[in-house]
């Protein structure tokens, strides 16, 4: 007699996966963003000797580009006492002349200009300093604020740069409105040279500056930034100490 047997097929589930976005001891945690890279990526800061050794050649370039600054103002300012001090002899009266023609200068606009670099330096330094406090975060491993100060220090920098090279302008205009042109005499010759020199060279501050706040918007590799801030510090630093220089070279022998 043929037996009967049930076959029962018992429906097996899969192995479940673990969940990844719920709570409980077996959550697995997504990698979080903290603001880093422009694709998405923390911010990865460079360790000390990467960062001492880029600071090292940054600020060997700036030297450099100060030392060639300053010499062509040396080489300047040498033809310029030269100059002053060349005197012409005169057949008819039978005497030696000096020809030099003082320069009155609109000193009020020079001091108003000669503030606003000043306080162009003192608002950079801010910026540098504000810096410097978010790499102290980052080296302990803190999360730092984000550099919404740095920006507006960077900001106000770079706009009172803008007013001093107005504000020279205006010095220029004040003495075309006077008759003094370039060629009108060697002593607006050499104060035209030495005022555009200087602002040509602060022009390229202003370069330097407008990508510092550029990059400042895109927080990536905050060191690399913070080695391009101090080096652009010495820079805008020596052209307010040389413009200095040139306004109390120019007061003191304006006779």
């Amino acid at each position: 007699m043929p037996v009967a047997r049930d076959h029962v097929e018992i429906e097996r589930k899969p192995p479940s996966k673990p969940k990844t976005g719920g709570g409980g001891p077996g959550k697995i945690p997504h990698p979080r963003d903290f603001g880093g890279g422009d694709d998405g990526e923390p911010d990865r800061d460079e360790n000390s000797s990467e960062r001492s050794e880029r600071l090292l050649i940054y600020r060997v370039l700036m030297v450099v580009c100060i030392v060639a600054v300053a010499v062509v103002f040396i080489v300047l300012t040498v033809a310029y006492l030269y100059r002053r001090s060349v005197l012409h002899f005169d057949e008819d009266k039978g005497e030696e002349l000096h020809l030099w023609r003082p320069l009155v200068l609109p000193y009020l606009l020079l001091w108003i200009n000669s503030l606003v670099l000043l306080a162009s330096s003192g608002t950079l330094e801010l910026a540098r300093r504000q810096m410097t406090k978010q790499s102290e975060f980052a080296s302990m491993g803190i999360v730092p604020p984000a550099g919404r100060r740095e920006l507006s220090w960077l900001t106000a920098t770079f706009g009172l740069g803008l007013g001093f090279l107005g504000g020279q302008a205006l010095v220029w205009n004040t003495l075309r409105h006077r008759g003094l042109f370039l060629h009108a005499n060697a002593s607006s010759s050499f104060f035209y040279a030495f005022t555009a020199l200087h602002a040509a060279h602060l022009v390229g501050g202003l370069v330097a500056l407008a990508w510092l706040i550029f990059r400042s918007w895109r927080p990536r590799r905050r060191d690399f930034r913070q080695v391009a801030l101090q080096a652009t510090g010495w820079y805008w630093h020596f052209m307010g100490i040389l413009w200095l220089a040139i306004f109390a070279l120019l007061h003191f022998t304006r006779k």
